[in-house]
């Protein structure tokens, strides 16, 4: 009996119990898909999340304070009230590998428009923000070096904050009231004099969802501190990153004498970091999933060695008419791996269409901002063949011991079998 024969009688040997063989494969179905789904939806959400945080600029530096590490059950501290603005000066003056700075300092802040309000928070920023960042005026002007020089009570607004606060009304030019949440009796009037364009979520921060005023105005009328919390840091070009790390490094160090005080972050290191973190989470739960693969492969083992027992008389016959025991052998095997292959193309249909739909439904329970923000799904080739390869190799296993058992089956008996 050659291959193709074998192959037959495999067919046979499955097409001769439709129901039993479809409810065998059923296991194999549930594990591809989830599998498949899986790495489809979170490859997809680790592209949409790597193209958000590229879209912030490659060349992009933060420097930002050291952590505490807390004592006696306390827990990790920023530090606070240790940048000026004239480190970022320095900064900019002496490290010939940087563009440009941009001092910043952050608060949870109370806006309100009429009977509106929104708890967001306010950035202090200086004019280069909108290059550094990569994050650009939509609708009227940004903040201006004369609005740094007057402290004016300008601001400008992201775009959920605009169509909270005004909906369909064009805010530029109105007046809202900011005051801190924790002090409402403190309120200062601001005047709208733009909009961001949308740019939706990145990581853990919506960028539509914040705005922005003269980073004096923040310091001197909010705050009043001298103190910036952090610095967003363009170096010239991509070449010039590692310059500009070391550089922004030695500045600091010269200043603080002990580098746990602040830190500094180029985008690729948190791009290699956002990729480790998805792709041990893909592992992860792409492992708990094929959980189910095994559970379909011993539930293929079971059929396999019912099939072996209801077919003795059958393997007797064959065994008499000249089938080799590696004709029988071959012959289970591939029914097994038949089972798992059919239910591994079933699996990966089920997978594609389940990551899809399950995307759907989660982005309108949780929206992320416009379409271009919105995690995909991807379905690479290695995805599929490593669904199929699964599937063999789960069928092959667990097809190995029904098929040996079949195999040494002893002719005279196998005949006598009732």
């Amino acid at each position: 009996m050659d291959i193709r024969e074998t192959f037959r009688s495999a067919l046979d040997g499955l097409s001769a119990n439709k129901m039993r063989s479809l409810l065998s494969i059923l296991g194999i179905v549930i594990g591809i898909a989830a599998v498949v789904a899986i790495i489809a939806i979170t490859q997809g959400s680790q592209k949409r999340i790597l193209e958000n945080i590229r879209s912030l600029g490659v060349n992009l530096i933060t420097v930002s304070p050291g952590t505490i590490k807390g004592t006696a059950g306390r827990r990790f501290q920023e530090r606070t009230n240790i940048f000026t603005k004239k480190d970022g000066e320095i900064i900019l003056k002496k490290a010939p590998a940087v563009a440009k700075v941009v001092p910043v300092v952050r608060r949870n802040l109370l806006l309100k428009y009429k009977d509106k309000n929104t708890q967001i928070i306010v950035y202090g920023v200086t004019p280069p923000y909108e290059d550094v960042l990569n994050f650009y005026v939509q609708n009227g002007r940004f903040i201006t070096e004369e609005d740094l020089d007057t402290f004016s009570t300008v601001i400008v607004l992201g775009q959920q904050v605009a169509e909270d606060l005004f909906g369909n009304e064009n805010p530029v030019g109105k007046e809202i009231i900011v005051n801190p949440p924790n002090n409402p009796l403190k309120r200062h009037k601001f005047k709208v004099v733009g909009v961001m364009e949308s740019k939706g979520q990145v990581m853990f921060l919506n960028f539509d969802n914040q705005a922005f005023i003269p980073l004096t105005t923040a310091q001197k009328r909010i705050l009043n501190t001298n103190y910036v919390d952090s610095f967003y840091i363009q170096a010239k070009d991509e070449k010039s990153m590692d310059d500009a790390l070391a550089q922004i490094d030695a500045i600091l160090y010269l200043k603080f004498q002990d580098d746990s005080k602040y830190t500094v972050l180029s985008q690729e290191e948190i791009l290699s970091t956002v990729q480790n973190i998805t792709g041990v989470f893909t592992i992860m739960l792409a492992g708990i999933a094929a959980v189910s693969l095994l559970v379909g492969g011993i539930g293929i083992m079971n059929i396999m060695l019912v099939s072996v027992t209801e077919r003795t008389r059958e393997i007797g016959i064959r065994m008499a008419v000249g089938a080799k025991r590696i004709d029988i052998l071959l012959q289970f095997l591939w029914e097994s791996i038949l089972l798992c292959l059919i239910g591994g193309a079933a699996g990966v249909a089920a997978g594609v269409i389940g990551s899809k739909l399950i995307t759907s439904i989660g982005l309108r329970i949780i929206p992320m901002g416009p379409a271009s923000a919105s995690p995909e799904v991807v379905i690479s080739p290695g995805t599929i063949l490593l669904a199929f390869g699964f599937a063999s190799a789960v069928g092959l296993f667990f097809g190995v011991y029904p098929a040996s058992k079949a195999s040494k089956m002893d002719p005279v008996q196998a005949l006598m079998y009732e």
